[in-house]
């Protein structure tokens, strides 16, 4: 073997033995370096555009303003909804603005209409809400009664104003939820059968909430409760109204129902949640017919037969589901 040869061979061999070294090195620093990996990506944004459905099904129909419609056979009220958010802020003093529609159905299966059978009441609204300063919002509201059945009431058109606060923030463990609502009647049958038609009250009430599903037990109590009060004409349009008898004649008062109750929901969990959140509820709602002339409306809707049968206390029982998105 040459000289030549020797000398290409060690420098072979002292090439290999760098690039090994090179290569161990590099592999052991690789090691001591941190693990990176792809960011996941952010998640989607919060829908701007929501709706919901319910169903509830009860023996009776009472109106929030005490108005006893119907107390026999099946009530089976349908409503469904959309809103869009149009503006969201959630540091600003003006947090979320949004504009909603909707829809309302009464059914009442002893009805027996030669025209629409059990359909019974038809309500549409369309409304708009700000929520500021986290939890403080106001609800403006038009809302048209309508009625299907053959001798129904004349529309009825309405506008309500809503305040309210949501406590949820404090973390007491119920939540009062109170607000103040304004109801004002433009035209159409009165509210409440025996009123002045361009009247109005004011309803002070709050949605008490125990929500046991943060805590594991899987159902949500709440106690809607509230009391009306306005100018006598609502519930009476003059003193030459009829109501209650000669010997006992109807008072006039300014308040009109005051009422309060408990429902249970249930949200259905093994419904996936790209289907929407569902739940299902049941519970009732005690009522108490402050005025005299409520007790005269059940004689106008034929919940009772004379003034003497109405009912100042009335306990509706009822159920259902609903689903949102």
């Amino acid at each position: 073997m040459t000289t030549t040869t020797r000398s290409m061979q060690r420098g072979l061999a002292l090439a290999a033995s760098f690039v090994t070294a090179a290569f161990l090195t590099t592999a052991a620093t690789a090691a001591d370096l941190p693990l990176y990996t792809k960011a996941p990506p952010p998640p989607p944004p919060a829908l701007d555009i929501h709706g919901f459905f319910d169903a509830s099904f009860g023996g009776d129909y009472i109106t929030p303003r005490g108005l006893h419609v119907t107390n026999t056979g099946l009530t089976s009220q349908l409503a469904m909804g959309l809103s869009a958010d149009l503006y969201k802020n959630k540091t600003g003093p003006i947090n979320l603005i949004t504009v909603y529609a909707g829809i309302w159905n009464d059914l009442w299966s002893k009805q027996n209409d030669p025209r629409v059978g059990s359909w019974n009441e038809f309500d549409w609204w369309v409304g708009g809400k700000v929520t500021f300063l986290n939890n403080w919002a106001i609800d403006t509201q038009y809302i048209e009664f309508l009625s299907p059945p053959v001798n129904g009431f004349r529309t009825e058109r309405n506008m309500s104003v809503t305040l309210s606060y949501d406590d949820t923030s404090w973390g007491l463990p119920v939540q009062f939820k109170p607000y103040i609502r304004g109801w004002y009647q433009f035209s159409g049958s009165s509210n409440v059968t025996t009123g002045k038609v361009g009247s109005g009250y004011t309803e002070f009430g709050s949605i008490l909430t125990l929500d046991l599903v943060k805590k594991g037990y899987g159902v949500v109590f709440t106690a809607p409760t509230w009391i009306s009060v306005g100018p006598k004409d609502f519930w009476t349009a003059d003193a030459t109204t009829v109501c209650g008898t000669i010997a006992t004649p109807c008072g006039t008062n300014n308040a009109g129902v005051v009422s309060t109750g408990l429902t249970a929901t249930v949200p259905i969990t093994w419904i996936p949640k790209n289907y929407g959140n569902w739940s299902v509820r049941g519970g009732f709602q005690y009522y108490h017919l402050i005025n005299d002339y409520l007790l005269q409306g059940q004689v106008n809707t034929g919940v009772a037969a004379t003034f003497a049968d109405a009912k100042r206390d009335i306990v509706v029982g009822f159920g259902g589901i609903n689903f949102n998105f």
